[in-house]
């Protein structure tokens, strides 16, 4: 019997992907051995955090890095050393910022729910220009003594201002740009980029494609600021005659904050030294042996599309999801009479469980992500899909007949 049986938890078919309310994305072998390993003695957190910086910036190729408990626990550290650096005064008031600078500036077309991650730290976000477009006038008029930092969420579209644009504008006023890059990285490219286009300071998901434990994520950025980021994570138990400050520093440049601080906001967002292990035991795979991993779920992929495509009241096709960067399937039900909502409620609900991408909902069509498919979910899925359509088609009909 498995922990999921024994508390009587049924079990999904993941067509979502990397999706949290999902539990992610399955984790390799290798990974899983590291987190064992990991749990069977005990180090330093503050050591393992910056070994493990060191490793994840030399595979990354980026300047430092810090582990963290998932991408919105990134940005929410991101914005509080924007806040704060490493004044271990205003570590301890976070999220009271009276008295510094604490507006971070975004684009109106990239506004999100997660903007909450910031705004948790104590910041407050002013927002320029209009839902598709914004002028660089508009940043520069934003920008005042108040201003903590910029806000970048790559991939909404209009005619926005790059980061390359931002980063100009706001470094030549001292001013860090944060990049919001969860749905962004992998591929590793791209997060090279952004930092060759001006970031600061990058939030990276590691439970998405990098096939990490769920609940972790990276914190990528220039070594100062990324030094800066354990000050948010101490123990209140930490002596002040015994505190080792440059054990938590990973800068070329040597910090010495004024005295240790309290217990900052990231003690909340702790991470275990299993979690921390696991991510660059992930980290690694993904860089030594790209594609190993997601080959399993796209074969499934392929056998779902093949077994469907039979199906002639719905349209089967292949897509690209270029923010994580994968092949997808969409399944077109516009033409099968049946209310998608209906069709979702039914699969989420059904024997197996089954979870559909509803981005393109309002069109009629779903969409089914490999990542997180298993050996055998192909089939499974297919067979409960048509059987589920199946049936619904003929209570739709029936009911129409009773109507007319």
């Amino acid at each position: 019997m498995s922990i999921y049986d024994d508390l009587g938890v049924k079990t999904v078919i993941n067509g979502v992907g990397p999706a949290t309310r999902l539990g992610g994305l399955p984790v390799s072998e290798p990974v899983w051995a590291a987190m064992r390993e990991a749990m069977s003695v005990t180090v330093r957190i503050s050591a393992l955090q910056a070994a493990a910086g060191r490793r994840l910036s030399s595979l990354l190729g980026v300047p430092a890095c810090y582990v963290t408990s998932g991408a919105a626990a990134a940005l929410t550290l991101g914005t509080a050393v924007a806040l704060t650096g490493s004044d271990s005064a205003r570590v301890d008031a976070l999220p009271n910022t009276t008295g510094m600078p604490n507006r971070v500036i975004i684009q109106r077309a990239q506004r999100d729910p997660y903007d909450h991650a910031v705004t948790a730290a104590g910041a407050e976000l002013v927002e320029i220009g209009y839902p598709h477009t914004t002028h660089t006038s508009e940043l520069e008029r934003a920008i005042d003594e108040r201003t903590a930092a910029v806000l970048v969420r790559p991939g909404a579209p209009g005619n926005l201002l790059t980061l390359r644009t931002i980063s100009e504008i706001a470094h030549a006023h001292g001013v860090p740009v944060i990049v919001d890059g969860a749905l962004r990285v992998p591929p590793i490219e791209r997060l090279q980029q952004f930092f060759a286009d001006g970031a600061d300071l990058v939030a990276v998901s590691g439970g998405k494609k990098f096939r990490a434990p769920q609940a972790t994520g990276i914190l990528c950025g220039r070594p100062e600021l990324i030094a800066a980021v354990a000050l948010h994570h101490q123990d209140m138990d930490e002596r002040e005659q015994t505190w080792m400050s440059g054990e938590h520093a990973d800068s070329p440049e040597p910090w010495a904050p004024s005295a240790p601080p309290r217990h900052g906001i990231g003690r909340s967002m702790k991470v275990g030294r299993e979690q921390i292990a696991g991510l660059v035991t992930a980290v690694d795979r993904y860089v030594n042996a790209p594609g190993e991993d997601d080959r399993a779920g796209l074969a499934e992929l392929d056998i779902l599309q093949e077994q469907l495509g039979a199906q002639a009241s719905t349209t089967v096709t292949r897509g690209f999801e270029e923010s994580l960067d994968v092949p997808v399937l969409h399944l077109d039900l516009s033409r099968t009479g049946v209310d998608i909502d209906t069709v979702i409620r039914a699969l989420a609900t059904g024997d197996p469980a089954i979870a559909v991408g509803e981005d393109h909902a309002w069109r009629g069509v779903l969409t089914v992500n490999p990542l997180a498919l298993l050996p055998g979910d192909g089939a499974r899925f297919a067979e409960a899909f048509t059987r589920t359509l199946d049936r619904l088609g003929a209570e739709s009909a029936t009911a129409d007949g009773a109507s007319a």
